[in-house]
């Protein structure tokens, strides 16, 4: 019988030495690689990019609410306690702004919105840099004034003056509560009634009343000038008795602003009219823009909101 020989090892050594990749194979694995990390990053840059973009989408939506709650509140109250047959729109400017953005001049009593009710009748004689004290209806309406500060006293129901003059305030009294104020002026026998108004019209004497308060696209001449924290003709501007010191930037990002007037009579939407006094209802177009996020787009994004708002107190 011939025994079976089990041997071991390969019967050509030499394969071992051929195993492994090659040169040529490692430069197409890679080629592969350079090809798929391109493209991941490629992928991740365009993500990181659109979600910078959104992100300031989102801003300029939330500064256009921001600009149309205070173009809303300001001429709703447009004409608030002002006395006479004094109009709640003093001006309009049709394309006059920057860009041919509109602009709008509003009267009030209290640019900053501040009032507070007289809450005890007095009747008193009136004597130029003598104070008077006025009870008023609540602590916080007496922390709305300061030392300084004037205000005018004014008949809602009758759209008057007890007198036609300013107050500067001497001292407050959370207390009483009261305000105590000089007046300007002097008058015998001067009725001030539980209801009537006190509105705030300036920091110091002689005050502007009526107050303004106007609407613009800016920073640029005429539109808050001395405005240094936003881009040119990108900002909602606020302004007080056209006074420079007084503007105030209410939005960035916006790039138009345009009204439409519905005037008494009317139900037509018009660009502009030569007598304000008519005006009824204003349609306010307000368009944002992102800016910081424009060189990453092939176009600036933009976001437009549109309101109408009634004239109350005409």
């Amino acid at each position: 019988m011939i025994k079976a020989t089990k041997r071991y090892g390969s019967a050509n050594p030499s394969r071992h030495m051929a195993s492994g990749f090659t040169l040529v194979e490692l430069l197409i694995v890679m080629s592969i690689l350079g090809v798929l990390m391109t493209a991941v990053f490629a992928l991740y840059n365009t993500q990181h990019r659109m979600t910078y973009i959104e992100e300031d989408v989102v801003e300029v939506q939330q500064n256009l609410r921001m600009g149309m709650d205070s173009l809303l509140r300001d001429l709703r109250y447009g004409g608030i306690l002002v006395t006479g047959s004094t109009a709640p729109v003093s001006a309009i400017g049709n394309n006059t702004g920057l860009g041919a953005t509109d602009i709008i001049t509003l009267n009030t009593s209290s640019s900053t919105n501040t009032f507070a009710r007289v809450n005890l009748d007095l009747t008193t004689n009136v004597i130029a840099g003598v104070d008077i004290v006025l009870t008023v209806a609540s602590a916080e309406e007496v922390d709305a004034f300061s030392a300084g500060d004037t205000f005018r006293v004014v008949n809602s129901s009758e759209k008057a003056e007890p007198i036609s003059t300013y107050f500067t305030v001497s001292s407050t009294d959370r207390t009483g509560p009261t305000i105590t104020a000089a007046p300007a002026a002097t008058a015998t026998n001067v009725l001030f009634r539980r209801g009537y108004m006190l509105a705030k019209t300036g920091t110091a004497g002689p005050d502007t009343f009526p107050n303004t308060i106007q609407y613009c696209v800016g920073p640029n001449a005429g539109c808050g000038s001395a405005i240094t924290t936003c881009t040119v003709g990108n900002c909602l501007i606020r302004i007080e008795n056209g006074t420079a010191d007084d503007a105030d930037v209410v939005a960035e990002g916006i790039s138009d602003l345009q009204f439409l007037y519905i005037l008494d009579a009317s139900t037509a939407e018009v660009d502009t009219t030569g007598t304000p006094a008519n005006v009824r209802a204003v349609r306010i177009n307000l368009t944002g823009v992102t800016v910081e996020t424009a060189a990453l787009s092939t176009t600036a994004k933009t976001r437009s909101l549109t309101a109408v708002a009634k004239l109350r107190n005409r």
